[in-house]
C-alpha cells in the first residue's frame, strides 16, 4: 500500500507554500521572465503579468459589497422549479490534526424581481437562474480563497444586467474574472501561493439547459438512465480536467515562461502528475492544474482563470448531476460514482447517496480521506 508521503506527492494540488510543508523544496528568488518566453507569450495573446514576487508587496483591501444570493434551503417550492432535490456533503482530509477543510460550495439563486415567488416562464431572467458551484482551495490560505469564491462568484452572476441567462457564456466568464480579482484584492500578497479550482453550473430551469464553467480538476457529471449499460446508468461528463500537459494548455504555459514537469522524487524519478514550475529546477509553485482562481505565482507562468464553458440540453433520461472536488474523482471514475449514487437515488435516498460516495472514497484510500472531498448532488 502506498505510504502517506507517496499519496501526498501524487495528490497535492500545489507543492510550494502549503499549510503543512511535507516536501523539502529549495526557495530561490523568481527572476524576471525572458523576452523569449514572456514577451513572445504576450504577442501570442497569452498572459504575462509582472514577476511573481511583485504580489508580495500588495496589501489586502476590503471588497465591494454584493447582493447575496438566496441559499437553496431558504427557497420556496416555486423557486425550485426544474430541480427535485439538492444534497451537499463534505469531508475534510483525515489524519492531519488541525486541518481545515479547503473546499466550499454554493447552491443558490439570485434575488430577482419576483423575490421568492412568481411565474418563472413569464418572469425575469434573474428569477429563473439556479447556481450550483464547488471550489477546491489549495495553499496555506486555500480555505479563504474557496470561501471567497463560493460567496462572490454566484453574486457576480446574479448581478449581471438582465440576468445571467441573457448571455450565459459572457456572464460566466465575467463572474470568474471578477472573482479572481476579488481574491487578489482580499488576500494581497498571500495570493502568491493560494488558489482554488472551481466548477460553476448555471441552470435554466425553464429551457432545461445547463451552462457549465470550469477551471482546474473539479468535475460536473450527469447520471443518465441508459439501456446500453448493464447497470442501467451511464455517466456523461460536463467538464474535462484542465491539466498542464494537455497540448494547448502546455503550449500556453511554456510560451509564458513556465515549465511543465512532474515532481522529482528522492531518487530523481518523476512522481505524480505533471505540474507547472518556474524553471526546470522544479522549485515552485508545482501547481497540478493549468487553470485556477488566485495563484499569483502561477499566473506569471501561464496559468489562467478563464473558464472552459460547456452547454448541455437536459434530456428526459438525464436524472441527476454530481458536482464534486477532486477528492472524489481521484478515487472514483465517473461511471463508478454515478452507479453508486444511482443505487440510492432510485430509492429516493439522496442523502444516503452522498454519504455512500464519501464512504467509498474513504475505503478506496485505505480507511481515511487523504484529501478534502465535497459533493453536490442535484436530481431533476
Amino acid at each position: 500500500m502506498p505510504s502517506a508521503d507517496d499519496k501526498f506527492r501524487k495528490r497535492a494540488s500545489v507543492m510550494f507554500g502549503r499549510p503543512s510543508q511535507k516536501v523539502a523544496l529549495k526557495q530561490k528568488a523568481a527572476g524576471p521572465c525572458s523576452c523569449l518566453s514572456g514577451c513572445f507569450g504576450m504577442l501570442m495573446g497569452f498572459p504575462a503579468p509582472p514577476a511573481a514576487s511583485s504580489h508580495e508587496a500588495l496589501a489586502p483591501k476590503p471588497l465591494e459589497p454584493l447582493v447575496p444570493c438566496i441559499p437553496w434551503a431558504d427557497l420556496s417550492a416555486e423557486r425550485r422549479v426544474g430541480v427535485a432535490h439538492v444534497e451537499v456533503g463534505s469531508g475534510a482530509k483525515e489524519g492531519s490534526p488541525g486541518w481545515v477543510n479547503q473546499d466550499a460550495t454554493a447552491a443558490c439563486v439570485a434575488q430577482g424581481n419576483g423575490e421568492l415567488g412568481g411565474d418563472l416562464a413569464a418572469g425575469s431572467k434573474n428569477d429563473s437562474a439556479l447556481f450550483f458551484c464547488v471550489f477546491d482551495g489549495h495553499g496555506r490560505a486555500g480555505h479563504e480563497v474557496a470561501a471567497i469564491c463560493s460567496d462572490r462568484l454566484p453574486a457576480h452572476l446574479a448581478a449581471v444586467s438582465g440576468g445571467p441567462l441573457s448571455a450565459p457564456q459572457k456572464a460566466i466568464e465575467a463572474a470568474f474574472r471578477k472573482t479572481d480579482s476579488d481574491i487578489y484584492q482580499a488576500l494581497g500578497g498571500r495570493v502568491e501561493y493560494a488558489g482554488s479550482t472551481g466548477v460553476a453550473v448555471v441552470m435554466d430551469p425553464v429551457k432545461r439547459v445547463l451552462h457549465v464553467g470550469n477551471v482546474g480538476d473539479s468535475r460536473a457529471v450527469l447520471g443518465t438512465h441508459s439501456t446500453k449499460d448493464a447497470s442501467g446508468w451511464q455517466a456523461v461528463a460536463l467538464t474535462s480536467d484542465l491539466k498542464p500537459d494537455l497540448p494547448a494548455e502546455q503550449e500556453r504555459i511554456e510560451l509564458s515562461g513556465g515549465v511543465v514537469m512532474a515532481l522529482q522524487g528522492d531518487n530523481g524519478e518523476d512522481v505524480g502528475p505533471m505540474r507547472v514550475w518556474d524553471s526546470a529546477a522544479r522549485d515552485r509553485p508545482g501547481l497540478a492544474v493549468s487553470r485556477s482562481l488566485g495563484d499569483g505565482a502561477a499566473r506569471a507562468l501561464g496559468v489562467i482563470a478563464e473558464p472552459v464553458i460547456t452547454v448541455h440540453q437536459l434530456r428526459p433520461e438525464d436524472r441527476f448531476m454530481l458536482i464534486a472536488t477532486d477528492g472524489l474523482w481521484d478515487s472514483l471514475g465517473n461511471d463508478q460514482a454515478v452507479r453508486i449514487a444511482a443505487t440510492y437515488i432510485e430509492r429516493n435516498l439522496q442523502h444516503v447517496a452522498v454519504k455512500a460516495l464519501l464512504e467509498t472514497v474513504r475505503r478506496e484510500e485505505g480507511g481515511q480521506l487523504v484529501d478534502d472531498t465535497t459533493v453536490i448532488l442535484v436530481t431533476f
